[in-house]
This record gives structure tokens, C-alpha cells and sequence, in this order.
């Protein structure tokens, strides 16, 4: 469908709403008229009154779309709030004398009976049709609004997970190339912890491939996995390096997204376990006291000699992106490094 057939769908959609409120005006107004005179009733309308009433409505119609498309929009919606009620007003008033001297000729030019108790008729009237007409638009325009922002919410929403689904298509390939480095660097030095890393690894592989497809899986099996990998990792590690893995407090039903502390652990192996001289150390906990929020603490021994980027890398660039698309204004990430520690602590609310 062209941007021409959408517009003359949507142009027959608002001709027929427009014309089915004018045709129930123009009855409601003719029952209103016949029984609020007592002199009329339905067999006392003739070809005259019939005109008189059309073109009073008619009128009506004019001082309406006035008011929908020039008033409203021009001054209204640009809160020159002042204009727009003086220039309501000269629609108003402009309503009634048309619409009295029409009916004037129309009643062979008698003067009305009581021209204060016409004039007040008059004006409920247009305010009447004014007031319904504006509601009703006001209506249309907020339903049109909400529309467009569902839209707009439902399009970032598709933008978004296929963002997340690009990151997470990255770890995977991350993970396993540094795994699979280290298997390697364990079978060149024909190490008996080869077969154990190599089962300890086809769980770790198992739970990456199949268990971390959701974007939020229960933290209990995530903490779980990191276990099975520091475990791993110390495997292949130094015995002079300090591990510890802490966790304090129940997890109960928490998710948190997948493989989302990985690159942080990962990454205190990758450079807090080099220096085997200077006491190295990697200490990981987790604070699950809080119902409202997970608090992750890891630090490890610096490198003196590792060279610093701006975005802290493949894996810290990626988990930051991450938080900031699952866990927009929901967490707290603090990165801290002296000379001889690196600290990074991690909050989220749940």
C-alpha cells in the first residue's frame, strides 16, 4: 500500500466521520427544536424550516471549523491563549447575528418575540457544538499520540533486543576463544589437568550455548557457572595466586541477564594473575542480602605493565552497553584501579 492510498483512506475515514456527526446533529437538532416549541411538531415542518434549520447548521458547521482549524492550532496550540479567546469570541458572536438574520428573513422578517431569550438560545447552542466539537478532536488527537507512541515504544523495543542480541552473539565466540586458549596452553605443557578442563569445559559450553539463551536466566545457575569457571581457570592458574569467591545471602527467584559478570571475571584472570611474585590475588563477592538488589564486587592484583584503553576493552565495552540497554537508570557501575589493585563493583536493582 502506496503513501497515496493511505492518504485517501485516512481522508474517506475523516469525510465519513464528519458527515455521520453533522447528519446526528442535524436530527438531534430538529427533535430539540420541535419540542422545546410548543407551536411545533413534526407535521409543521415545511420546505422553509427545513432550509432554516440546514442552514443553521450550516453555520454552526462554519463557526466549528473555525474554531478545529484555525483557532485551535494556530493560537491554542501555541498558547496565545489571549487571541484565542477574543477571536473565539467574534466566532461566537458572529454565529449569532448570522444565524438571527437568516432566521429573521426566513420568518418574513418578524422580530423575534423575545430577542434576549434568542440570543441566549443561540449561544448555547454554538457553545454547545464548540465544546463537544473540541472534546471530540481533543479526544481523536490524544488516541492519534498514544498510537504513535506505542508505536515508536514497540519499534526502540525491536531496536533494542537486536542490539542485545548482537552483544550476546559476541560473547559467546569471546568466551570460547579464551577457553579454548587455555586447553591449548595446558596441552603444550602436557598438563594432567587437561582432561578435567576439558570436562569442566563442555559444562561451561553446555550452559553458554543452551541455558544463557534468555535475556535474564536465574542468577542461582549463573553463579553456578562462574564458579565452574574460576574453577577452571584456577586449574590452569599459578597456586600462588588467591582466589576466593564469596557469596553471602539467598537468591531465591532472582534473574539477572545472562553472562553479563563473565567479562569482568575474565578479565581479573586475564591481568590479575600474571605477576607470580607479587602475592596475586582475584576476590569475587557477591552480596545477595538486599531483596530489591544484587551488589558484585571483584578485585584483583593490577598489572603494572598493562596498557590502559579508554573503553576498557572487548569485554568491559560490550557488558557496559549491555547494562545500559537492560538496566537503563537501575544500576551502579564503579571502576576503580591504584597501583596495586583493580576494583570494580557492580550494583543492580531487581
Amino acid at each position: 500500500m502506496g503513501f497515496s492510498d493511505i492518504f485517501q483512506k485516512s481522508k474517506k475515514k475523516f469525510v465519513f466521520q464528519q458527515g455521520l456527526f453533522w447528519l446526528i446533529s442535524i436530527i438531534l437538532f430538529t427533535v430539540v427544536l420541535i419540542y422545546t416549541r410548543g407551536d411545533f411538531n413534526f407535521y409543521n415542518i415545511n420546505l422553509r424550516l427545513a432550509v432554516n434549520i440546514l442552514i443553521t447548521v450550516g453555520f454552526l458547521a462554519l463557526s466549528v471549523y473555525i474554531n478545529l482549524l484555525w483557532l485551535i492550532p494556530v493560537f491554542f496550540n501555541k498558547r496565545k491563549f489571549l487571541l484565542f479567546t477574543l477571536l473565539e469570541l467574534a466566532n461566537i458572536i458572529l454565529f449569532i447575528l448570522l444565524n438571527y438574520y437568516v432566521t429573521y428573513f426566513f420568518e418574513g422578517g418578524k422580530q423575534p418575540t423575545n430577542f434576549l431569550t434568542e440570543f441566549i438560545a443561540e449561544l448555547i447552542l454554538v457553545l454547545l457544538f464548540l465544546i463537544v466539537s473540541t472534546l471530540l478532536k481533543f479526544m481523536r488527537d490524544s488516541i492519534a499520540l498514544q498510537d504513535v507512541e506505542l508505536r515508536m515504544k514497540e519499534v526502540e523495543k525491536q531496536k533494542i533486543e537486536a542490539e542485545l542480541m548482537a552483544l550476546k552473539a559476541q560473547v559467546n565466540p569471546h568466551f570460547f576463544f579464551n577457553t579454548l586458549n587455555s586447553l591449548y596452553a595446558l596441552s603444550l605443557d602436557k598438563s594432567d589437568k587437561a582432561p578435567e578442563l576439558i570436562l569442566k569445559l563442555s559444562d561451561l559450553m553446555r550452559y553458554v550455548i543452551y541455558e544463557s539463551k534468555e535475556d535474564l536466566v536465574p542468577l542461582a545457575k549463573q553463579l553456578e557457572f562462574l564458579q565452574s569457571y574460576v574453577y577452571l581457570e584456577r586449574l590452569r592458574s599459578n597456586e600462588s595466586l588467591d582466589v576466593q569467591f564469596d557469596v553471602t545471602g539467598e537468591c531465591v527467584d532472582v534473574k539477572i541477564a545472562s553472562l553479563l559478570y563473565l567479562a569482568f571475571i575474565e578479565n581479573a584472570f586475564k591481568h590479575g594473575a600474571k605477576d607470580k611474585s607479587d602475592n596475586p590475588f582475584i576476590h569475587i563477592y557477591f552480596n545477595l542480602e538486599h531483596d530489591d538488589r544484587v551488589i558484585f564486587t571483584i578485585e584483583n592484583r593490577a598489572d603494572p605493565f598493562r596498557r590502559k584503553r579508554p573503553d576498557g576493552g572487548f569485554g568491559l565495552s560490550n557488558v557496559k552497553k549491555r547494562l545500559e540497554l537492560l538496566y537503563p537508570g537501575k544500576h551502579l557501575l564503579n571502576i576503580s584501579e591504584s597501583v596495586t589493585s583493580y576494583r570494580v563493583e557492580l550494583t543492580i536493582l531487581v
